[in-house]
């Protein structure tokens, strides 16, 4: 056998043998969620679709679901358009700049959730601040915006600006060519960046249990609270319902992302 082929053919079983770590902890809870058996037990005795039917019967878990979803798209809302204004700015802006400023853009990337969200709650204290679903959707934004930044970022370094110049030689002001021009060529990429907002604040758990805790959960705040205090089988239905809009979300994100590459190269 060819040593290249010998090279990648390794390449693709290691790449399958990560991707199954990273992916079968995530898909173990889906037969939970149909189990038929009164406590959860792994495999399932049987296959039923009770507790799908009184997770969605349950005021609360519906309730935590619902939040869950209002404040994902109010963070894809207010994040979408900062963290696509910041990547243009950043594209177009002197390197010097931009050196110095996006350490700074990039940073909830690598500090740790808990500190964001310990400090976000210590804030609301100092200030007497409210504490509710407004300032959890502030702190998914912040975390929501780098995302945004490197995903609209990747799309416009395969843009022609060139055709922004064109644009403004034929009267085009410069918002006029923003949006005319650049934004429907990139719009893919927008959108992928859209899809990786939600699912960053739909999964986030850390900062809206700080912040809202109990009196206005979301479903990952749901969830932890139902395995504190008790192994409530609602909790694998709730866990199938984040990972199945995870995946979706994410394949939604790929395709566009490539749909952006393509149109920009074409542009």
């Amino acid at each position: 056998m060819p040593p290249r082929l010998v090279t990648r053919l390794l390449g693709a079983l290691f790449g399958l043998a990560v991707a199954a770590y990273l992916i079968v902890p995530a898909l173990i809870v889906v037969p939970l969620a149909f189990s038929s058996g009164e406590f959860l037990q792994f495999p399932p005795p049987g296959y039923s679709t009770r507790w799908i039917s009184e997770f969605f019967a349950d005021p609360e878990w519906t309730n935590a679901l619902t939040r869950s979803v209002v404040l994902a798209v109010c963070t894809a809302v207010l994040a979408v358009p900062a963290g696509t204004a910041a990547a243009y700015a950043m594209v177009r802006g002197r390197r010097r700049v931009t050196s110095a400023v996006e350490p700074f853009l990039m940073m909830p990337l690598f500090m740790p959730v808990v500190i964001s969200g310990f400090g976000l709650y210590l804030l609301a204290l100092t200030f007497d601040i409210d504490k509710g679903l407004w300032l959890v959707c502030l702190g998914h934004v912040g975390l929501a915006i780098p995302f945004v930044i490197t995903t609209v970022i990747a799309s416009l370094q395969t843009f022609d600006m060139q055709l922004l110049q064109a644009a403004r030689v034929s009267g085009a002001n410069a918002f006029q060519a923003f949006v005319r021009v650049l934004v429907p060529v990139i719009a893919p990429g927008i959108g992928a960046a859209t899809l990786i907002s939600i699912m960053t604040s739909l999964d986030e758990a850390v900062i809206a249990l700080f912040i809202a805790g109990d009196s206005q959960p979301t479903l990952p705040v749901k969830m932890f609270s139902s395995i504190t205090y008790s192994l409530n089988p609602l909790v694998p239905v709730a866990a199938t319902v984040l990972t199945v809009a995870t995946f979706v979300l994410l394949f939604l994100s790929y395709f566009l992302t490539r749909l952006a590459r393509r149109r920009a190269r074409t542009s």
